[in-house]
């Protein structure tokens, strides 16, 4: 049985996302690499003045070392190291019994797709975080003994990622918290490609839900 889940964190209390996502950045974390006892993350950045937002994040007494990898489409990759003891939730996050899929945040918050084989992993971590006061908001929790593989409820990659950067971005609030075009800044697309990717994604996700549990 694999368990996926969708996690958000506030910025504020997630170290590295804090710096990460400085300067009014939109960033996504790709892989960790362990190197002496130390997590090494590598991430990707889009920012429209990426120059002031490396001196940034290098003036940060919490950032040891920032190296700027490659780059293309507004965005670039870097790999960054820690200069003092790990970020409380990365280490809990970052175990061999919880695969992180994805991790994309803002200054606001960080949305994290994580898997793994039973719910015993995903609720030691929520426990971990919760006796360090890190509040975590679980999105949701999904299961297929039969289709590990499948999408989660029939959205593809792109899809939830536009519904959860809406949802984390405050894009269903009321009032509003960011428009359509913010949203589709922060992913680098058109605001019509953003637009259209979110309302298929929605209409995929109540066709799997709503619908289908009320035949419709």
């Amino acid at each position: 049985m694999t368990i996926r889940a969708t996690i958000a964190i506030d910025t504020a209390d997630f170290d590295l996302g804090e710096v990460l996502t400085a300067h009014d950045t939109f960033a996504e974390l790709t892989q960790f690499i362990p190197i002496d006892d130390t997590l090494v993350p590598y991430f990707w950045a889009e920012n429209l003045d990426l120059d002031a937002y490396e001196a940034e994040v290098r003036a940060d007494p919490r950032v040891a070392q920032l190296v700027h990898l490659n780059e293309g489409a507004g965005r670039r990759l870097y790999q960054i190291e820690w200069a003092d003891n790990m970020d409380g939730f990365l280490e809990h996050i970052h175990t061999p019994e919880l695969l992180v899929e994805s991790g994309r945040g803002t200054n606001d918050r960080w949305v994290f797709r994580i898997r793994a084989q039973s719910r015993e992993p995903l609720a030691a971590f929520q426990a971990a975080c919760a006796d360090e006061g890190i509040v975590l908001q679980v999105q949701n929790a999904h299961h297929n003994p039969d289709d590990p593989e499948r999408p989660l409820y029939g959205l593809t990659d792109k899809q939830q990622e536009a519904l959860l950067i809406a949802q984390a971005n405050g894009y269903f609030e009321i009032p509003q918290e960011k428009s359509l075009t913010e949203l589709a800044d922060e992913v680098g697309i058109s605001r019509q490609s953003f637009s259209r990717r979110l309302n298929r994604g929605l209409n995929t996700l109540l066709i799997n839900t709503l619908c289908t549990a009320y035949k419709l």
